[in-house]
């Protein structure tokens, strides 16, 4: 049987343990360290990755975005196996014949004498090597990505299984892969680095050598100490707060109970293999612990013991809910005194067969070569469908309330002939519409063409069926390879009219007379007149066609102008269902008129204004009062002749004493007016105090006064200067009739702080500048 004790390796093959047999010297046991792919009848590596992309038409409406989920995956396959390959084999055998079974190598050899396991040097032994792999007695094996990863990367629980247990475990994984695993392994592809390994948890039955158990010490001593420190689970609230040790190796259980006595066989392992000395120490630790625990674990038989006092069982938290509980064990007797004076001891001899453990693990780009890697990765377009299907969903937009429909029948039908295989594919499927929000959807499997792409031409038939007539209307079919299809009044006979005003002036326009009508047909709905106006500027027409295959209808418009004008267009012809009913206006004209002249003398400006297009019949006319000189007017006039844009004003003059000016028509241009008093110059006087001391002066008066030599109307200003506002030099404008006529008079007054008074009497000047001097 395999034995633990001298294992060794080959050289060139160190990535194999080589284990001897206790019994037959020339058997010897492999187990590999890491694992590798198992190869196809092909000789290739029996790994794939499909990657493939969703169908993104099955994912979202064709109204709606595509959802926030993933749009991508892929497929791993891949077989793997714990196992030596025949080259490597052949220098194990070549190596055991040469240096072991020839006695050159200096080999301690297990042999099994009497039910125990003694060491002794090989000899030579003649004979042909036999090479085997132990006896697996359970393991797992997984796929491996960083866990913190996420579902994203790999998706489920399909990255582990189960080896085979049986000669060269093979383990077979099929693992979904997530969007963004798709996409790392894409990369890893190219670039040959990729973080993923398979990770082996083997276990083989081996013997170990012949060795002697010894535990011993004092009763009373070791149960205190193992009464503190039993793995005891306590909780608050049912939420775990103190946990109690428990143990889980030699060294700590011999910590906690300095009183117990443990003494094993020591051996010196070839190669100083730290891992079966930890193996080693777990079997005595076992043996230890189940010697231990059936003397001081037993459920307590005293029926005196109040149940109660023992408390529950620790981990009943974690069993499920409907569990029973376990008998109390002796050492929760925390309250409760136990002695027992006396010694134990027990003395375990022999070599038993238990399981070791062994992890073959590698990484997925060590068992593979790059150019391998990019053989095995192929794409799929999963929206390549092998059979292909229609589906039309099918609606129609009629207003059962509003118009008068009882209802609409809609026959929808299919029928092609395959190219390839010579069978027709044949469907027909009618549907009954009653309240105008129902969808139905045709499907059915496509015939294909000589080269396989899909034929989905179709027909549609209808037939409506209306609230005040006796007979029904039917449309005939219709061929076409809509994938939505939408029934509208212009695939049923009729017609459906909704009238809006669009870019309508109200200021200007009364109301819109719209008279509809189709022509040719003679039925009473045939022709409507609507009215629209500022408040109403929506309404609507419904008519049968009469038969006719023809949507077309006929409009005109009468617009009625609030100064009582009319404007007419059409008649036009259109099969629009919305008719939007814009004003005939081609553009608009504004012109801003101000107002010249001094308030009083004046009194009022009535400004009167007209414009005439007698090739359309269209005139406006507007009036306005000015009654100072501050404020200005704009109008505006809508013109149903961008280039006719001139227009004709007059001003009539009224005077504070009663007298009138009448004024003349003239013509206008768009842009600024000047109505009234038009002066043809301004003169600016600057008055300026600099010349005075004004510490002197509290107060100095100046008048200014101009006449008009030929009207002799009069302009005047006062100005008080003071020293706060000495320095602002005040202007003066005056609006001259005759450039040339610039003279003016000025008087200045001036009041002394010291009592003084001092003027200057009326002084006839041209200047620009006046300086005040006194």
């Amino acid at each position: 049987m395999l034995n633990l004790l001298n294992k060794f390796v080959v050289p060139d093959v160190d990535h194999v343990d080589i284990y001897q047999d206790d019994e037959d010297p020339l058997q010897f046991w492999m187990v590999p360290q890491p694992v590798r792919l198992m190869n196809g009848p092909d000789g290739e590596p029996t790994l794939t990755i499909l990657a493939f992309a969703r169908d993104l038409s099955l994912l979202a409406g064709i109204d709606k975005p595509l959802p926030a989920g993933q749009t991508e995956g892929g497929i791993l396959s891949m077989t793997v196996e714990s196992t030596v390959d025949n080259a490597d084999q052949d220098k194990i055998a070549a190596y055991l014949r040469g240096q072991v079974l020839s006695g050159a190598m200096d080999l301690a050899r297990p042999v099994a004498v009497g039910g125990q396991v003694v060491t002794e040097y090989r000899q030579a032994t003649g004979g042909d090597p036999k090479l085997a792999y132990p006896t697996w007695v359970d393991g797992d094996a997984q796929f491996c990505l960083p866990s913190a990863l996420g579902p994203t990367f790999i998706v489920g629980d399909d990255a582990k299984t189960k080896p085979s247990l049986s000669g060269s475990n093979v383990a077979s994984f099929t693992i979904a892969l997530g969007q963004e695993g798709i996409r790392l392994f894409r990369e890893g592809v190219k670039s040959g680095k990729l973080a993923a390994h398979v990770a082996y948890s083997l276990k083989f039955v081996a013997r170990v050598p012949a060795i002697t158990v010894t535990v011993s010490g004092d009763a009373n001593n070791v149960y205190e100490e193992l009464k503190e420190h039993a793995p005891i689970v306590e909780t608050e609230n049912g939420v775990p707060v103190r946990t109690y040790p428990q143990v889980s190796s030699l060294k700590e259980l011999k910590n906690i109970a300095g009183s117990l006595d443990v003494q094993y066989t020591k051996f010196d392992f070839a190669g100083g293999d730290d891992k079966l000395r930890e193996q080693l120490e777990a079997f005595v630790l076992d043996i230890t612990q189940s010697y231990v625990k059936n003397i001081f674990a037993q459920p307590v038989i005293n029926g005196q013991l109040n149940k109660e006092k023992l408390g529950t069982d620790p981990m009943q938290n974690f069993k499920p809910p409907d569990a029973p509980p376990t008998g109390g064990n002796q050492l929760w007797l925390k309250e409760f005194k136990q002695t027992d004076i006396r010694e134990f001891g027990m003395t375990f001899h022999g070599s038993l067969a238990r399981p070791f453990s062994a992890n073959p693990n590698a990484a997925l780009v060590a068992m593979v070569t790059k150019p391998q890697l990019e053989k095995a990765f192929t794409t799929a377009d999963l929206n390549t469908p092998i059979f292909h299907t229609l589906q039309v969903p099918v609606r129609v937009t009629a207003d059962f309330e509003k118009d008068p429909i009882a209802g609409i029948q809609v026959t929808l039908d299919y029928r092609q002939t395959d190219d390839r295989t010579g069978d027709v594919k044949a469907f027909s499927q009618t549907y009954d519409f009653v309240k105008g929000d129902e969808t139905y959807y045709f499907r059915t499997t496509l015939a294909k063409d000589a080269q396989g792409a899909p034929k989905d031409t179709y027909s549609y038939s209808s037939r409506l069926h209306y609230k005040a007539a006796q007979q029904s209307t039917d449309i005939g079919p219709q061929t076409t390879r809509e994938k939505s299809l939408i029934i509208g009044y212009d695939r049923l006979g009729c017609v459906d009219v909704k009238v809006v005003a669009g870019t309508v002036p109200w200021t200007a326009v009364q109301s819109i007379q719209v008279d509809l009508k189709l022509p040719g047909v003679n039925l009473p709905s045939a022709a409507q007149t609507l009215v629209l106006t500022e408040t109403a500027t929506e309404g609507s027409w419904f008519s049968y066609t009469g038969g006719q295959n023809s949507q077309e209808y006929e409009y005109s418009c009468e617009f009625l102008l609030k100064n009582g004008s009319r404007l007419v267009t059409g008649p036009e012809r259109t099969s629009t269902a919305k008719l939007l009913i814009d004003a005939p206006f081609e553009d608009r004209m504004a012109a801003t008129f101000v107002p010249q002249g001094l308030f009083p003398p004046l009194q009022s400006i009535v400004l009167s204004t007209k414009y005439v297009d007698e090739g359309a019949d269209y005139h406006t006319e507007g009036t306005h009062v000015f009654a100072n000189n501050t404020d200005s007017w704009r109008w505006e006039v809508d013109l149903p002749d961008t280039k006719k844009r001139d227009f004709q004003y007059k001003a009539d003059i009224t005077y504070a004493d009663g007298t009138t000016a009448p004024g003349q028509w003239q013509v206008g241009q768009e842009g600024t007016v000047l109505v009234g008093e038009v002066k043809s110059s301004l003169m600016e006087v600057s008055v300026t105090a600099a010349a005075l001391d004004m510490s002197k002066w509290k107060l100095v008066v100046v008048k200014l006064r101009y006449e008009d030599p030929v009207t002799h109307d009069v302009q005047d200003e006062t100005f008080q200067l003071t020293a706060a506002n000495a320095a602002q030099n005040p202007s003066w404008k005056v609006t001259l009739k005759d450039p040339a006529a610039q003279s003016y008079t000025y008087e200045v007054e001036g009041y002394g702080t010291d009592g003084t008074r001092k003027s200057v009497p009326a002084t006839s000047t041209s200047d620009e500048l006046l300086v005040i001097e006194l």
